[in-house]
């Protein structure tokens, strides 16, 4: 049975890879800072070690694992993505992480970017591009594959670096825009945007976790994989879609807000290192995805 660790595991895509990983048969032991936050089903499946991650030590974990995901991150929400304090702090728990899992004998220390690290690209993003942050959040990330590349290489640890894209899924509940259509067209409201022309690829979270594991189990040392689609479309049209499955008659106040018009950034990812390594394929479409989401929301907006 193969073994592995998660920190992130009380956020939105950490308590989704914890299911796969289950799901597919892992023993698995996680890392959280309050065990109250964790999902139910996990306290009884999962190894708990209820401590931040500058406290971890070796003898935390029962047993030596096979890989550890390092998804834990403070300070993403949009409030706090320019805090240099905190975000510096994350790029000194990544290094914690790693060398743990150097001295539990994990052979493999998977941990994950953000498209946020290529906030400025005007293109497809290419995984050996120059990163172009535009707040300290994205800048952490970049430091963080940095300082733990070195640290890994130094360790002889194998370490692979992922690029997370964006992200949709039952129990997401930030800002993020999809939420913010959602919700609007939920409770009867009008959403507003900008012209919404930026090219996107959104990838259902099912798809990301798999996506996630599949790096774990196949892919190769010192590489940076992107996870995506690699389906690239306009924003208003996914924002149409989402639309659509809820109530093709609803208005949408594209080109409404201005202030957002001018915002031209794109968010498309170039997955064929994912593909060719793994053997990754979507298995959802983004209208699937996006049904699933609807009634999951449905049943749970307040």
């Amino acid at each position: 049975m193969r073994r592995a660790i998660v920190t992130g595991a009380t956020g939105f895509i950490g308590s989704w890879l914890v299911r796969e990983l289950l799901d597919n048969g892992y023993s698995v032991a996680v890392v959280v800072r309050n065990r109250a936050r964790l999902l139910p089903e996990f306290h009884e499946k999962c190894d708990v070690v209820e401590k931040t991650l500058q406290e971890i030590k070796t003898p935390d974990f029962a047993a030596s694992a096979d890989i550890f995901f390092h998804l834990a991150w403070a300070g993403v929400s949009s409030e706090m993505k320019n805090q240099v304090d905190l975000q510096i702090e994350n790029v000194r728990a990544s290094l914690k992480a790693l060398e743990v899992a150097h001295e539990v004998g994990c052979s493999l220390f998977l941990a994950a970017g953000t498209v946020a690290e290529y906030a400025l690209c005007d293109n497809v993003m290419d995984m050996a591009a120059r990163q172009t942050p535009n707040d300290f959040y994205g800048a952490a990330k970049v430091a963080a594959y940095h300082f733990v590349k070195v640290r890994a290489r130094q360790l002889g640890q194998p370490f692979i670096w992922s690029v997370i894209p964006s992200t949709f899924g039952e129990g997401r509940t930030d800002g993020n825009i999809i939420t913010y259509t959602i919700n609007s067209l939920l409770k009867g409201e009008k959403p507003v945007y900008g012209n919404l022309l930026q090219m996107w690829d959104f990838l259902y979270v099912k798809d990301v976790v798999r996506a996630l594991r599949l790096i774990g189990e196949r892919g190769i040392a010192d590489k940076v994989y992107g996870i995506g689609s690699g389906e690239y479309r306009a924003l208003r049209d996914y924002i149409c879609s989402i639309r659509d499955v809820i109530n093709p008659s609803l208005p949408l106040g594209i080109g409404e807000n201005p202030s957002q018009s001018n915002r031209t950034f794109s968010s498309c990812i170039n997955n064929y290192d994912l593909k060719k390594d793994t053997g990754f394929q979507p298995g959802f479409t983004f209208e699937e995805g996006i049904s699933r989401t609807v009634e999951y929301a449905r049943k749970h907006l307040k």
